[in-house]
């Protein structure tokens, strides 16, 4: 599984989750490059995986990643999910490693933070030597807890040692790595490091480096701009983290000029009271009708046990709303067996899975293009006419029209594919068979369904998969003359719901309308 992090010119740089999860990574860089960006850039494709990770947090600045995605917010106050000193920790975080769910430990308000996070380290260690699932600590401002010269928590220190064995990975991140116990740094195979300029720091990061002068570049990076090295990349090399999906919340407030001073002879009138505008609207989503309060209740009656009397039901973990994309689509093709006239058809697709949706007091999911995404369209061309019994290369020459080179390559994109299968008769040809788990529908079956009462959306939605131009290739290789000519979206309110067992955990999605669970992946 890889992990998109950020873009080094057009290209992409992606990391493999297994070694974020359960290696040893640093993250370095002075104030102000971006560091904090970076951290909350991985936890949001980190959380977008659901991949479990605890994340110490100081200065109560990642909070805004549950404006998006469900997490578990630990720290002090009524607004937290867990409060530190009045919830067993333990009992929170064994749950977490469990169902895979991230955790946000603020101890910014701690009265004893090196402490609370002492505790912390002692139960995950304690907790994987056992649980020995992947998961991953981050450990924000490290020479806090893990310095050079001073007391060190030595729990962090040995998870750096022998947490890999475990599934217990280690993340540091620092503005001061010669503050940071050299130990410990060591031991970090990847590095993702950014703008240093202060000579100390640069020797301390100068065991990850082969000269001087490619250690002396840091002082000419740019805010934001990071090198990614070591066992996240098979080579050097520098990118910028990608933009955040949730409010950066360690802005450092801007000095704006104040407003002039009234002269004493006018006294300056109450300043009016300027009305907060609402974010603007992403775009128009159904209105939900189902409260979350009742779709939790909706959720225990859905709940398991494997035997009825000797084991407890499952525990919900989460449950939260988000929107889903869906794409109000409009085609135009020529249609009919005798003549040929222009009709049109009008659907609506599930953008995260390109399956088809019917709106009608609730959704209804039916068959829809999903198996033919990634798909050319010569591919989708030939296994949408691929008899059950199969059909030999040049049969679909014949039948496709495509030229032998064309069949070729798309034939072999199938078969990776995992699409069709090779079979061979008794007289030594080869037939191709199809084995699409679902009928691709034909244009003339499809309908949109009702129109549901809409309101601006005000929550950051799901992210598409299906965009336009995959959309296309698809229709045009079910029928060439298709062209699409009107193309909405609109967001439908969904409930995701998490259970944890003993034995694992597993996901449901609830019908925001209807409250009727539905045959889709959470997100």
């Amino acid at each position: 599984m890889e992990l998109a992090i950020g873009k080094a010119g057009d290209r992409d740089i992606t990391v493999d989750a297994q070694e974020v999860v359960t290696g040893r990574t640093c993250i370095i860089a002075q104030s102000g490059a971006g560091k904090s960006w970076g951290i909350a850039v991985l936890c949001e494709q980190l959380l977008q995986a659901r991949i479990g990770f605890c994340l110490i947090d100081t200065e109560g600045e990642y909070f805004s990643l549950k404006d998006r995605f469900s997490l578990i917010w630990i720290g002090s106050g009524e607004s937290c999910d867990a409060e530190i000193g009045k919830t067993d920790i333990r009992e929170v975080m064994h749950d977490a490693i469990r169902s895979r769910t991230a955790v946000i430990f603020d101890v910014s308000e701690a009265e004893d933070m090196r402490d609370e996070v002492a505790k912390l380290a002692e139960i995950l260690y304690d907790l994987e030597s056992r649980l020995k699932q992947p998961f991953l600590l981050i450990v924000e401002e490290a020479d806090k807890f893990i310095p050079q010269i001073g007391v060190s928590i030595k729990k962090i220190e040995e998870i750096s040692r022998r947490g890999r064995k475990r599934g217990l990975g280690l993340m540091v991140a620092t503005q001061r790595p010669s503050l940071v116990a050299k130990n410990v740094l060591s031991q970090c195979n990847s590095q993702i490091i950014g703008k240093l300029s202060i000579e100390n720091d640069l020797k301390a990061v100068s065991l990850f480096f082969s000269s001087r002068k490619e250690v002396e570049e840091l002082a000419e990076l740019e805010p934001g701009e990071f090198f990614v090295m070591g066992g996240l990349s098979r080579e050097k090399v520098k990118m910028k983290f990608r933009e955040r999906v949730t409010k950066h919340r360690g802005v450092t407030p801007r000095l704006v000029p104040a407003p002039p001073v009234p002269a004493p002879e006018s006294p300056a009138a109450p300043p009016e009271e300027e009305e907060e505008e609402d974010p603007p609207a992403a775009g128009d989503a159904v209105i939900p009708v189902l409260l979350r309060e009742e779709a939790l209740d909706i959720a225990k009656g859905k709940r398991k046990r494997r035997f009825r009397i000797l084991e407890p039901e499952e525990r919900i973990v989460s449950g939260e709303r988000v929107y889903r994309p869906l794409l109000a689509v409009e085609v135009r093709y020529l249609g009919g067996f005798i003549r040929k006239t222009t009709k049109t058809a009008s659907f609506v697709l599930d953008a995260c899975t390109g399956c088809i949706v019917e709106l009608d007091r609730g959704m209804k999911v039916r068959p829809g293009f999903s198996e033919l995404l990634g798909l050319d369209e010569a591919a989708v061309k030939i296994v949408a006419g691929l008899a059950n019994g199969g059909s030999t290369v040049a049969e679909i020459e014949a039948d496709t029209h495509l030229p032998p080179g064309v069949v070729k390559k798309a034939v072999k994109q199938l078969s990776e594919a995992k699409l069709i299968t090779e079979v061979k008769t008794m007289g030594s040809a080869v037939v191709y068979v199809p084995l699409l788990t679902e009928e691709i529908p034909g244009l003339h079956t499809l309908r949109r369904g009702e129109d549901l009462p809409m309101e601006p959306l005000r929550e950051v939605p799901l992210e598409a998969k299906v965009m336009e131009s995959s959309l296309r290739t698809i229709l045009k290789g079910l029928e060439p003359t298709a062209e699409i000519v009107g193309l909405e979206t609109i967001y439908y309110p969904v409930y995701e719901i998490w259970f944890a067992s003993e034995h694992g955990e597993r996901s449901i999605v609830l019908d925001g309308i209807s409250g009727k669970e539905l045959p889709l992946p959470v997100s």
